[in-house]
This record gives C-alpha cells, sequence and structure tokens, in this order.
C-alpha cells in the first residue's frame, strides 16, 4: 500500500468516526440492531460476508461505548471549566 492510500484510508476512517460520533445514542442502537438481526439471519452461514458482518457489529459497539466515555469526559471537562472561570472570576 503506497503511503498515499494510507493518508486516504486514515483519512476515510476519520470522517467516518466524526460522522459517527455526530450520530444519535438512538439511531447507533438503531442501526446495531438490525445489522444484528441481519446477521442472526444467517447464523449457520460460515460465508466471509457474516463473519465481516459480524465482526463489524463488535467494533461499532465497542466504537460506540468509547465514543460514549469521550462524550461523558468532553461533559465533566466543560463543567469543570466554568467552575474554575466562575471562581477566576470570583478571584478578580
Amino acid at each position: 500500500m503506497s503511503r498515499d492510500e494510507n493518508m486516504n484510508e486514515i483519512t476515510y476512517f476519520r470522517l467516518v468516526g466524526e460522522q459517527i460520533s455526530r450520530m444519535p445514542k438512538t439511531l447507533v442502537s438503531k442501526v446495531i440492531d438490525d445489522l444484528e438481526n441481519h446477521a442472526s439471519d444467517y447464523a449457520f452461514d460460515d460465508g466471509d460476508l457474516v463473519h465481516d458482518l459480524k465482526r463489524a457489529i463488535i467494533e461499532i459497539k465497542y466504537a460506540n461505548h468509547i465514543i460514549t466515555e469521550l462524550r461523558e469526559r468532553v461533559e465533566s471537562c466543560e463543567s469543570e471549566i466554568k467552575r474554575l472561570e466562575m471562581l477566576a472570576h470570583r478571584a478578580n
């Protein structure tokens, strides 16, 4: 894989990650549920597509969990910043 192809792939996944992070939680849950339903229809199929679909479900769930944790950390940091700004304002 050339350097340009690698950079294009990194950019693509970065953009996909940004799009997923902006999706409402209910939509992400619905997409995951739909994918699981499709995969369960072919539970006994040993094809590559089904295997890839099941792996994608696990990876999406994991990424969604990380995104949720990061959102919580950002909210916590934002509230801490507001608190410190108020303290600094009072001190002046």
